[in-house]
């Protein structure tokens, strides 16, 4: 290496170069706390005292420890030299793995026999006191081992931080030895002075939750901080309680897991968080590639906490990490919670035949919990290939109910029942079956999947609005939001389906509650199309209402020079019979002339008709008729009313052109009886050969 453009000031002024015979050796010696970052860039590696503005050293990978045959493995993916270097204050034997590649480093000091492993960036150091200690590079990284064996280390070699060695003080010992510890904590515990009380009990805590006794480990937290509340201000108590919540399966109470935390702490729990995310349904792509980084520092701990948290890692992995995420998985052991895993990768990486016959196979586990998911998911992917209906799906998740509750899985079984619903958009049924079988519980883990479904069941019932609905349906969907609406927190989607009960108990004529809940749900609408519809629909309300001036306030209250045209005109409308209303019927006609939509010219032509104008209400009306009735094909019932209505005004007026233009318009296609009786009254029947009739006649 060129070594004279290796030079530093200020903060770096203290920085020395050494060339070794195969490596060159940059060492600072720093003169405050200042924290130093390690990136890695495509043409080298950066070091600085402030972090990287490409890269997130909140994420940085972490090299977690694993015990193998022949030592201890610090896994890489591609790892450096090792070099044998003098420690500048002891002139110890330091031996430092180097990686090519950002593989971060160890997160805290720990002490093994005969060395030390020191906290690192980058890389492993290892301050060797042992000469038989020595570190090589493997292709899975840097192996530590004493003189080529496997050596008996004393547990703290084995976890990644301080966090696990002394906020949770696990201990990697057989069964009888961790009973042996808890007890004797215990014991020590209840024989301890007021002084020492605290610390005794939680070290019992600490021993029970090492032994996979997580409810015991609870108890002994509530008794210490009820007679110790203060000490919860402790950030390892505050984790400590956090954790056993969190293994309890109540992650509602696990919430300090979400931090703050300081700096020094904040990437050793990440982990935890990442798991307390999972617990609550609110895993995102980052926190999920948190718990790739850290699979083997989760595979490190002792069995009882091993066998909680890692299958439950691995299922948050192949449900919801990234596609690059999922290989993770291949390297766990051939056992049913993963090989479960890997089959729901397999069928997110669009492998589904061989996830189906992987989940037919884990379906027969002698495993409740397994075989309930495995067969959860069998019938989702027969409901994605189409060879089942949402009924026939709920039906097959129905026989599931008993082993789903269990392995205290029902709620989450009845919310995929209530996702088949939805997909089939059967909305009534859904939010049913999510209030019968998964009703709300607070924070719980199902909650945010719960809050998500009902959400899409009530929008869908929204959206139904008024149209083709009988008053029955209208009733009960209104029926169902009026129930849920309280339940919902503050948000964009509750506002906006606080507005549609409004226009739905509108519809079933109740302008007060309408006006009220519109009201209500006009501050929080931030979209201007939504707030501006909102806005119409009071006004409507409140035109019912006989409030003119409140209903000319509320569209002036949510005007928008960019609203699409239809609402515009919607907007227009309801101005022109605010006008009407008042007697202004110039204003009313003039507005509606300015709105070139068939529902302004539909109410023109009701103006004219209360005002005997049969042939401007003709005129109005022929108009509209030529944009929807269609030449050809059937004629619905509403063409049918306005074919008539022209036909009527027609005759009032004696426009003989507007009676033939509709007489061929309708030409031979079939009325129903009332209306074809009604053309038969006014000669205009295209069943029959009569001839138009002189306007005398008519």
């Amino acid at each position: 290496m060129d070594t004279q453009a290796v030079h530093g000031t200020g903060f770096f002024s203290s920085l020395s170069v050494s060339l070794l015979p195969d490596a060159t050796l940059i060492q600072l010696k720093r003169s405050d706390t200042r924290r130093l970052y390690l990136s890695q860039q495509a043409d080298g590696w950066v070091l600085g005292d402030k972090p990287s503005s490409v890269a997130s050293t909140q994420d940085n990978h972490v090299i977690n420890p694993l015990s193998v045959d022949n030592g201890v493995l610090y896994p890489m993916r591609r790892s450096g030299r090792v070099l044998t270097v003098a420690d500048p204050d002891t002139g110890e034997r330091l031996l430092v793995g180097t990686s090519l590649l950002d593989d971060g480093g160890i997160l805290s000091m720990r002490r093994g026999q005969g060395y030390d492993v020191w906290p690192t960036l980058e890389g492993v150091v290892i301050a060797a006191r042992d000469p038989d200690v020595s570190l090589i590079a493997v292709p899975s990284g840097l192996l530590l081992n004493r003189d080529g064996q496997k050596f008996e280390d004393d547990g703290q070699a084995v976890y990644a931080n301080d966090v696990d060695l002394k906020w949770l003080d696990l201990q990697d010992l057989p069964d009888r030895e961790l009973l042996k510890r808890y007890q004797t904590r215990l014991l020590n515990a209840a024989d301890s002075q007021p002084a020492e009380r605290f610390t005794q009990r939680i070290n019992a805590a600490r021993a029970a939750l090492s032994m996979g006794a997580f409810k015991e480990a609870r108890g002994i937290l509530a008794v210490a901080l009820r007679d110790d509340p203060e000490e919860i201000g402790r950030p390892e108590v505050r984790f400590l309680t956090a954790a056993t919540d969190l293994l309890c399966g109540t992650p509602e109470n696990a919430s300090a897991l979400e931090g703050p935390w300081p700096e020094q702490q904040r990437r050793a729990l990440q982990l935890w968080r990442a798991l307390y995310l999972e617990a609550l349904d609110q895993s995102d792509e980052r926190s999920i590639h948190r718990l790739v980084l850290d699979l083997n520092r989760l595979r490190a701990y002792p069995q009882h906490l091993r066998d909680v948290l890692l299958p439950i890692a691995a299922e948050a992995i192949a449900r919801h990490g990234a596609t690059a995420d999922l290989s993770a998985l291949n390297t766990l052991p051939d056992e049913p919670a993963y090989r479960f895993a890997r089959a729901l990768a397999a069928h997110r990486s669009g492998q589904v035949d061989r996830a189906y016959n992987a989940l037919t196979a884990l379906s027969e586990s002698r495993d409740i919990s397994i075989a309930e998911k495995a067969t959860e998911a069998k019938i989702g992917i027969d409901r994605e290939r189409g060879k089942s209906s949402a009924e026939q799906t709920v039906k097959a998740l129905d026989e599931l109910v008993l082993d789903a509750r269990l392995a205290g899985r029902e709620k989450t079984l009845r919310l995929m029942q209530a996702e088949a619903y939805i997909q089939d958009k059967q909305w009534q049924k859904a939010a049913d079956i999510i209030d019968l079988g998964a009703p709300p519980s607070g924070s719980s883990h199902y909650s945010t999947q719960r809050h998500r479904l009902m959400l899409q069941a009530l929008t869908g019932i929204a959206e139904e609005g008024s149209q083709d609905l009988s008053k029955a349906q209208q009733l009960r969907n209104a029926a169902l939001l009026k129930a849920h609406l309280p339940t919902l927190p503050a948000s964009q989607d509750r506002a906006a389906l606080l507005a549609a009960y409004g226009e739905i108990v509108l519809a079933l004529g109740l302008p007060n509650e309408a006006s009220q809940a519109i009201s209500d749900a006009i501050p929080s609408l931030e979209n201007p199309a939504a707030k501006a519809a909102a806005g119409a629909a009071l006004a409507q309300a409140q035109l019912a209402r006989q409030q003119l001036p409140s209903a000319l306030d509320a569209l002036a209250e949510t005007e928008n020079p960019d609203l699409p045209q239809e609402l515009v005109a919607r907007r227009d409308i309801l101005r022109a019979r605010i006008a009407l209303a008042s007697g202004d019927r110039l204003k009313g006609l003039s507005i509606l002339k300015n709105t070139p939509t068939s529902d302004a010219r539909l109410l023109s032509a009701q103006i004219f008709e209360n005002q005997n104008e049969w042939s401007a209400a003709a005129n109005e009306l022929h108009i509209v008729a030529n944009e929807e009735i269609h030449p050809e094909g059937p004629l619905p019932l509403s063409q049918q009313d306005l074919a008539l209505r022209l036909a009527s005004d027609a005759s009032r007026a004696g426009d003989k052109t507007a009676l033939q233009w509709i007489s061929e318009r309708i030409g031979s296609r079939r009325l129903d009886e009332t209306h074809s009786r009604l053309f038969t009254l006014l000669g205009q029947n295209p069943d029959n050969d009569a001839r138009l009739r002189d306007n005398d006649t008519q």
